[in-house]
């Protein structure tokens, strides 16, 4: 029984008087928290970027009951309470706490809590926390700490590179427009644009500028703005100007000028092309030589501006004695150079090196390498300087392309260097007597040390000859000569492949192949079936056609071809080959187009064709004549004679083509002959035509009425003769 009644007594009371040594009616007092100050959460703050608040100070103080005697404590701050962005300045401490009259009058402890610097790395926003302090003998203390980080003060600032500062732009390059970002810090920014009038330091300048947008809203992400200047002040501007304009972006009470400057700088000075890409030797003190230099980027005008030439990159030439500079255009410069003030054509084999430089004002050196660089040959042999047809006299470069049978003329220098003086000026190719033939080589000087003038048509992809040419005329600028037909029967020639024309003077003939040291460089054309072109009277190509009226008197304004019963004869080059395939033979035929046309070469079979070079090779009584040995591979630079198709004019025509189309003033016109010319080389065509009955525009007028001058067009092959030529109908 008395082991329950002591286990039925209040453990509070057992240990009262176990620990006091005896038992007292008095209850235990309740478990104290330490206080502190200020009260409430602790508020902090810290000002992106990087600007933290005060520092803001902690007092600590114990609590105590009146009867309690004065104490003192030790404190500690749990660090794994203290967040990365707050600093403690004191972690540990000691709090005394005497009593007097019941009222606690001890020394707290301090301690500061500040916002780290690691703040920096937050965004704007609210943040808290709580630190709790373990003080010995009390309860922990939990005090809420806050922090405010605040967004930085919202600013724009302005990025781009050059569009800040110095912008150039080159003559004639690509106009960009001036490019640069706002960006706001933090928060979206609302803006507006003013822009300044466009000045300039140069003496011209068109009015013109723009921004886009005017007015927005700026991001953290950025807004672009462009400013464009107008095409004008691209137009008129010139090298050596500078323009300038200021945007003033106004945002939040606060202006922000931002100041654009274009410097116009002169484009690179290239060279394309120069004309002639070759001189002759020439050491005649008073002979001028003339180039034309093409290219890109030349400036013709403005103080400092002007593009430079340069020879051997150790001259700068300039107009003054013997010497003429003329920077024609953007495009073109023309240099007139007296042959005896200098030594520049004094020898062959060393170039004059050509060089082309914009001066931007300064003195810079020649280029030596590059696009601003040629050179002008200096040599001893022909110089071929372009190849038209010689009707249409269309110049067509390194695209020229030219038929089988083409009259083609070649213009150049120093073709024949001993045509004038005592020798004749013009070589004046005559057919044979026994062939009716052309000659393959000219002189100008038979007999002892006797030089020959040579056309080669050479196949381009390994410069094996493919035939020599015939030559009608030749002087010391100009040949005409007759392509070979052997072009279209040459494997892979027609249509994709190209030969290259070489011009040869000297005692060797033929020259040899590859190229010799009589040889003009080559000259690159293609190779095509037809090649229309009419010829003119004014041998230029335009203007009236080199065209017989039926009674075979020149057409023209005083002798127009009637529009109802008007037949015209129009001589052309460049029809091709011929296609016509009838037997020069006895047997009687119908005679018509093209049924009746004789083959050009004949063909093999049963029976055998006989063509025109067939009966070269065998016939030795009409005319009488050996035949050649040889026998002809080709009729090339042949006149076909009349004497010798078989029944001429009565059952045969000559070699013709077909199908060949033609029109008179849009409307077409039959064609009833397309072919050769009776007595004339083998390349001179003839197409007879019937003048259409039909509009020009409206209604021709009436027989005897005014004339008028419409064109004429042939076509074959899918080619077209050139436009601008002419005849007479009424």
């Amino acid at each position: 029984m008395f082991a329950n009644r002591i286990s039925a007594l209040p453990l509070a009371m057992l240990a009262l008087a176990l620990c006091g040594g005896g038992l007292y009616a008095t209850t235990p007092a309740s478990p104290l928290v330490p206080t502190f100050t200020p009260t409430g959460a602790v508020s902090l703050s810290y000002q992106l970027p990087g600007t933290p608040g005060s520092s803001t100070g902690v007092s600590l103080a114990t609590a105590a009951v009146a009867t309690a005697p004065a104490t003192s404590t030790f404190y500690t701050i749990d660090p794994t309470t203290v967040p990365f962005w707050l600093s403690v300045s004191v972690s540990t401490g000691t709090v005394v706490s005497p009593i007097t009259a019941g009222t606690v009058v001890g020394t707290p402890s301090t301690f500061s809590l500040v916002a780290s610097g690691v703040a920096a790395s937050l965004g704007a926003g609210i943040y808290n926390a709580t630190v709790q302090v373990d003080v010995i003998g009390f309860l922990p203390l939990n005090i809420p700490v806050t922090l405010l980080v605040k967004a930085p003060a919202a600013t724009l600032t302005a990025t781009g590179g050059t569009a800040l500062g110095a912008e150039t732009w080159a003559v004639g390059s690509t106009q960009v427009p001036f490019t640069f970002t706002l960006a706001s810090n933090s928060v979206p920014i609302s803006y507006t644009t003013t822009l300044s009038s466009l000045a300039s330091t140069g003496t011209t300048v068109a009015s013109g500028i723009s921004i886009t947008p005017t007015s927005g809203l700026v991001y953290t992400w950025g807004t672009l703005l462009s400013v464009t200047l107008s095409p004008l002040v691209y137009a008129e501007a010139h090298a050596g100007d500078v323009l300038t304009a200021t945007v003033t972006v106004n945002y939040e009470g606060t202006t922000m000028p931002i100041a654009l400057q274009l410097t116009v700088t002169p484009p690179v000075a290239a060279i394309t092309s120069l004309y002639p890409t070759a001189t002759p030797v020439d050491t005649t003190s008073t002979d001028v030589v003339n180039v034309v230099i093409s290219g890109t980027g030349f400036v013709s005008s403005g103080t400092g501006q002007i593009t430079q030439v340069w020879a051997n990159a150790t001259t700068q030439l300039t107009t003054g004695t013997g010497l003429v500079v003329n920077v024609v255009n953007s495009t073109t410069i023309t240099l007139a150079i007296t042959v005896g003030t200098t030594a520049y054509f004094s020898a062959a084999g060393t170039p004059l090196t050509l060089a082309v430089i914009n001066p931007n004002g300064g003195t810079p050196a020649a280029p030596t390498t590059g696009s601003g660089v040629a050179n002008l040959a200096v040599v001893n042999v022909p110089i071929i300087n372009s190849v038209t047809s010689a009707s249409t006299f269309l110049q067509s470069g390194s695209s020229a392309t030219f038929a089988p049978y083409d009259m083609i003329t070649i213009f150049g220098t120093n073709i024949c260097p001993d045509c004038g003086g005592s020798n004749p000026a013009l070589l004046t190719g005559v057919p044979d007597s026994t062939y009716f033939r052309y000659p393959t080589s000219l002189s100008p000087d038979p007999g002892t040390g006797q030089h020959y003038l040579q056309v080669q048509f050479n196949k381009h992809s390994n410069q094996t000859l493919v035939a020599q040419g015939y030559l009608i005329f030749a002087n010391n600028s100009q040949i005409n000569v007759l392509v070979p037909a052997l072009l279209a029967t040459t494997s892979g020639l027609v249509g994709s492949g190209t030969v290259d024309i070489v011009v040869s003077y000297g005692v060797t003939a033929p020259p040899t192949v590859p190229l010799s040291t009589e040889m003009s460089t080559a000259y690159t054309v293609g190779v095509a079936a037809a090649d229309p072109g009419v010829l003119t009277v004014t041998s230029d190509g335009l203007g009236q056609g080199a065209i017989l009226n039926s009674d075979f008197s020149l057409n023209s304004s005083s002798n127009a071809a009637l529009h109802t019963t008007g037949t015209v004869l129009v001589y052309v080059t460049g029809l091709g080959a011929p296609t016509s395939t009838a037997s020069n033979a006895t047997t009687a035929v119908a005679l018509g187009y093209p049924a009746s046309c004789i083959s050009a070469l004949g063909a093999s079979g049963t029976p055998a064709v006989i063509g025109y070079m067939t009966t070269i090779n065998t016939t030795t009584t009409s005319p009488a004549y050996t035949a050649p040995t040889p026998a002809w591979t080709s009729v090339d630079g042949a006149v076909i004679q009349s004497a010798v198709i078989v029944g001429s004019g009565v059952s045969h025509y000559p070699p013709c083509n077909s199908p060949v189309t033609a029109t008179i003033a849009g409307v077409a016109a039959t064609v009833t002959y397309a072919g050769w010319v009776a007595n004339s080389v083998a390349g001179l065509y003839q197409v007879n035509l019937t003048v259409p009955a039909g509009a020009v525009p409206g209604t021709y007028p009436s027989a005897g009425g005014t004339p008028i001058s419409v064109p004429v067009l042939i076509t074959v092959g899918g080619k077209t003769s050139q436009t601008g030529v002419t005849l007479y109908v009424k």
